[in-house]
């Protein structure tokens, strides 16, 4: 027990203390590489875009556990306090890539018919470049979890995501007599208003709108000419991105505004009975906690690889609401718990 908790200790913050943003997730490469020697994996690699990858084992099922490796921009600094890690990453989604390379790492899987992969993937907090690169290469596995902060809870659902443009262009004029110019914010925020409150959904199963960024004005004693703005739909199973998208390009019309489409990803939902989800409530309960089925808010590189393998879910320590923020921590107990369910669940699919 008091290895594994200098051992996640030692992981954790090395993984915590590498600022990786999207686009520099390569930070990592040498810290991952050496823990990759120290836990006796029979190989690291590094794939065309910058996926990490550390195997254990040769033939039989294939496992992926695929954490990333990216975090949000914005630095923290790393400190430890009694037993708690703080810095960025540390709940999404450092914590479970620890608990993930550690539980891998001391499964006893000798005898075990598997193969098993710790994948830290890039982007997923962008474009989900590592997650896509992982399926169009043609990847294969029998069964994935992927590494999210659920609060050791077991995950078998995230709502879809509809990244938008917001664009406007206008005549201007003088403040001084808005009634006679054209203002390019006044058109984005009657845009705003009626995407608010058309989509205010504040649980899993509706829909909710967020908008992330408002560009507008160059001068406070003119109307802006131009201006931006970007959104973020988030959308359960069941509904369909087509009709959320045909009802915004109505109110973008209505307003003024222009629409691009950034990014689509599809909501995704796996039922309670499928194997590795399975595995990890059994696993859950013989280390004498109460499982609990999770369904997200959010998007994660699940919605993705479900094209891989049908038998996913998503796991992890970390308090999913402290993600994002200025106050990410994680107990190191809490991945060393979650880095033994891991190992049980292995064992079992093996």
């Amino acid at each position: 027990m008091d290895r594994e908790i200098e051992l996640a200790k030692e992981l954790l913050i090395n993984l915590v203390s590498v600022y990786t943003p999207p686009r520099y997730e390569f930070r990592l490469i040498p810290v991952v590489r050496e823990w990759a020697d120290k836990l006796g994996y029979d190989e690291f690699y590094v794939d065309d875009v910058g996926n990490i990858f550390l195997r254990r084992g040769s033939h039989g099922r294939t496992i992926l556990l695929a954490g990333h490796l990216d975090t949000v921009p914005g630095k923290i600094d790393v400190k430890l306090f009694q037993d708690t890690v703080h810095g960025r990453g540390a709940v999404d989604a450092k914590g479970p890539l620890a608990a993930f390379i550690l539980g891998a790492a001391l499964s006893n899987l000798e005898g075990c018919n598997s193969k098993v992969y710790v994948a830290g993937l890039i982007r997923e907090e962008d474009d989900g470049l590592g997650s896509r690169h992982l399926v169009e290469s043609g990847f294969k596995s029998d069964h994935i979890i992927v590494g999210e902060p659920t609060n050791l809870g077991v995950g078998v659902a995230y709502r879809g995501s509809i990244s938008i443009r917001v664009s406007v262009s206008t005549l201007g004029g003088h403040s001084s007599a808005p009634y006679i110019g054209e203002s390019a914010l006044d058109k984005l925020i009657q845009f705003i208003n009626m995407v608010k409150a058309r989509f205010n959904g504040v649980k899993f199963d509706e829909v909710s709108s967020a908008f992330t960024i408002l560009r507008a004005g160059d001068w406070p004693g003119n109307l802006p000419k131009k201006g931006e703005a970007y959104l973020n739909i988030r959308y359960p199973p069941g509904c369909y991105s087509e009709d959320i998208i045909t009802e915004i390009r109505e109110m973008a019309q209505n307003s003024g505004v222009e629409l691009q489409i950034l990014g689509l990803e599809k909501p995704v939902e796996v039922s309670v009975n499928t194997p590795v989800v399975r595995a990890l409530v059994r696993s859950i309960l013989g280390s004498d906690l109460k499982p609990r089925i999770v369904k997200k808010t959010g998007t994660s590189d699940m919605n993705t690889l479900i094209t891989i393998s049908k038998s996913i879910t998503a796991f992890g320590p970390g308090d999913s609401r402290l993600a994002h923020t200025d106050y990410e921590k994680i107990k190191i107990d809490e991945v060393v718990t979650a880095s033994r369910i891991i190992s049980n669940a292995l064992k079992e699919l093996s």
